[in-house]
């Protein structure tokens, strides 16, 4: 009577484990960002030439640009991995997960009890080969998301700014000098907002940005890429700002008239949290998997 129960309860498990799999893997499909070109320009991410661009940074002499090939080359790497992970992983867990779902629900109404064995089989692999892959993925994912630089629909890379939108203050009036509150010498990525920054306040609609009209500090002291680039060699920018007859005190990025920003954070958060999901799930389908051919096996 226990083994019965043990044996029920096992393919009770088989099966929520496999539709929860089904569950997750459709959740993220809808959510992820590539699949659905949430992130502006994604659909060409596995088109890039990396080579191409690495030609172009050995054959530069230019330290900035060298800089630019540079980043714009790791992310070249970095996103072409992201997107054949996505759509390989994800899909396929789709496909097992249904795979173990017809087979969990078969044995579940006793229909299949000849092929208990190979179902054990398909589940243990299955879950083996969902979690390598969703793991990798998930790892790509988190990755690109804390680490990868947001490009806008004006094809260039997003500043970045504090919560009150400012990318430096003013250091040293005489010199028009500027201290850039984000930057590391050398370092051109440390310019720009990160796909994890994308949620915050100050990269989406804010109604008094963008209502600000001439004559205030925000409005006449936006500033744009060429201006705070200083910053890349040298931890200041100079630059020849003012608001009105006042020295701008900040300089500040230009407003964001929209909410798309937030809307990519949102999908690609949901995304990296239901990839978890899918992997527990995995390592428990597998262990199921493997309890089911057990109890198949005479002598295991």
């Amino acid at each position: 009577m226990v083994i019965k129960k043990f044996n029920n309860m096992k393919k009770t498990l088989f099966l929520i484990l496999s539709g929860a799999i089904v569950i997750f893997s459709v959740i993220c499909i809808c959510t992820a960002p590539i699949i659905n070109h949430a992130i502006y320009g994604s659909s060409s991410w596995n088109t890039q030439n990396c080579e191409l661009i690495s030609d172009q940074y050995e054959n530069e002499d230019n330290l900035i640009k060298k800089n630019t090939y540079k980043l714009t080359l790791k992310e070249c790497r970095n996103r072409k991995a992201m997107y054949g992970l996505e759509y390989s992983a994800l899909i396929l867990d789709v496909i097992l997960g249904f795979v173990c779902l017809i087979l969990g629900l078969l044995h579940y109404f006793d229909i299949a009890k000849p092929f208990e064995k190979i179902t054990g089989i398909i589940g243990l692999s299955s879950g083996v080969i969902e979690f390598i892959l969703t793991m990798v993925y998930l790892g790509y994912s988190s990755y690109v998301f804390t680490n990868g630089i947001v490009i806008d629909t004006n094809d260039s890379y997003v500043l970045k700014r504090n919560k009150d939108w400012a990318l430096a203050d003013l250091s040293d009036e005489s010199r028009n000098t500027y201290k850039c509150l984000f930057s590391k010498i050398e370092d051109y990525g440390s310019l720009f907002a990160k796909y994890s920054d994308l949620g915050k306040k100050q990269y989406n609609y804010n109604k008094e940005k963008s209502q600000a009209v001439s004559g205030s500090e925000f409005k006449d002291c936006q500033v744009d890429m060429d201006d705070i680039m200083t910053c890349v060699l040298l931890d200041y920018a100079i630059i020849n700002k003012s608001s009105g007859t006042n020295k701008c005190k900040n300089l500040y990025a230009a407003h964001i008239d929209s909410i798309e920003n937030k809307y990519v954070f949102d999908r690609w958060i949901t995304t990296i949290i239901f990839s978890c999901f899918i992997i527990v799930c995995d390592i428990g389908l597998s262990i199921f998997g493997f309890l089911l051919f057990k109890s198949s096996t005479p002598g295991l």
